[in-house]
C-alpha cells in the first residue's frame, strides 16, 4: 500500500512548533533599510559572549567576537542578522574561500566599519553561522525525543516530519553543508563544532532505531549515519543536477527510510490486509 502524501509543511507539533519561533525570530531581525555604518541601537557593558571573543550561543543566536563584548539593542541584531544573512548569499554565490568582506557588506549594504563592530574577520563570521546551523540541528535533534504515535515505534508521519525538517536546515544551510569536510580545516575549533552537530542528530536517530522497530538485529549507529550520509548526499546532487527536493522526493525518502528501519513495509502490509477484510465484511452478499 502506498504511504499517505503528507504536504511538505505538515512536519509534527514540535518541529513546526520550533520552526515557527526560528523564522519569527529571523523575520523580526530583518532590518527595512540599509543601516548606517554606527552600532546604532546598542549599549555598553559585557555581553553573554566568551571572555576569548569565541561565538556564543543564547536564544538560538550566533554571536561574532566583538559583538560578544557589548550588550546588542534590537537595532544591533538586525545589522548583525543582515551581515550573517549576506554572508550566506556571498558564501553561495563566490564560496567560502573566494568570499571577502567587501562582497557581504556590499550584499548587506552598509560599511566595513560596521562589519567588524560585530566580526573579527570573515573566519569569525563563519564561526558564527556555524555555531547558529548547530543550534538549529540541536532543535532538530530534540524532536526525534519526543513520544512517538503508536508503542514507541515512529509511524511514517513521524519519519516524514524529520526528514522534512532535516530538508530545510540543509536547504538553509546549502553553503556549509556543500563544503563541510573543507570548512572544518580552517579552525580546529570548527572541526569540534561540527563533529557535535553531526554526532548530536545521529544519536538521536540511532536512539529510534533497533529490533524492536525495524524487526531485524542492525547496528543503529551504523544505520543512522547511513540515513545522514544518504539526506546529505541525496539534496548535495538533486542541487547539482538542478532539481528541487520535492514532496514526492521527501515522500520518497520517508518511505525508504521507514521500510528500511521501522519495519514499515510490514505496517503497511497489515494495514493493506485489514482495509481488505474491512471491504470484505462491509460488502453485503448478493440477493438469491
Amino acid at each position: 500500500m502506498a504511504a499517505p502524501r503528507v504536504p511538505r509543511d505538515a512536519a509534527p507539533a514540535t518541529v513546526a512548533k520550533k520552526a515557527a519561533a526560528r523564522a519569527a525570530a529571523r523575520k523580526a531581525a530583518t532590518p527595512d533599510s540599509p543601516k548606517s555604518p554606527t552600532a546604532e541601537g546598542e549599549g555598553a557593558g559585557a555581553g553573554a559572549g566568551g571572555a576569548d571573543g569565541s561565538p556564543t550561543v543564547g536564544d538560538g543566536e550566533a554571536i561574532g567576537g566583538p559583538a560578544s563584548k557589548r550588550v546588542l539593542r534590537s537595532q544591533g541584531r538586525r545589522t548583525m542578522r543582515k551581515l550573517l544573512d549576506s554572508a550566506m548569499i556571498a558564501f553561495d554565490q563566490r564560496g567560502y574561500y573566494d568570499t571577502r568582506v567587501n562582497d557581504v557588506v556590499e550584499i548587506a549594504e552598509t560599511s566595513h566599519g560596521t562589519f567588524y563592530l560585530y566580526f573579527s574577520n570573515k573566519e569569525d563570521l563563519l564561526r558564527a553561522l556555524v555555531t547558529e546551523a548547530g543550534v538549529d540541528a540541536q532543535l532538530l535533534a530534540d524532536t526525534l525525543h519526543a513520544p512517538t504515535e503508536l508503542d514507541g515505534s515512529p509511524q511514517w508521519e513521524d519519519v516524514h516530519g524529520w526528514i522534512s525538517a532535516y530538508s530545510e536546515l540543509w536547504v538553509r544551510y546549502a553553503p556549509l553543508f556543500r563544503a563541510w569536510t573543507d570548512l572544518a580545516t580552517i579552525d580546529p575549533g570548527l572541526i569540534e563544532m561540527l563533529q557535535q552537530t553531526l554526532g548530536l542528530m545521529n544519536e538521536a536517530l540511532a536512539r529510534q532505531i533497533g529490533a524492536a522497530t525495524s524487526g531485524r538485529t542492525i547496528d543503529a549507529a551504523s544505520a543512522s549515519m547511513a540515513v545522514l550520509a544518504m539526506l546529505d548526499r541525496f539534496h548535495y546532487l538533486r542541487e547539482f543536477v538542478g532539481q528541487p527536493v520535492d514532496d514526492v522526493a521527501l515522500d520518497t525518502l520517508t518511505t525508504m527510510v521507514h521500510r528500511a528501519l521501522f519495519n514499515g513495509s510490514a505496517s503497511a502490509t497489515a494495514q493493506a490486509s485489514a482495509s481488505a477484510s474491512a471491504s470484505a465484511s462491509a460488502t453485503p452478499e448478493p440477493s438469491a
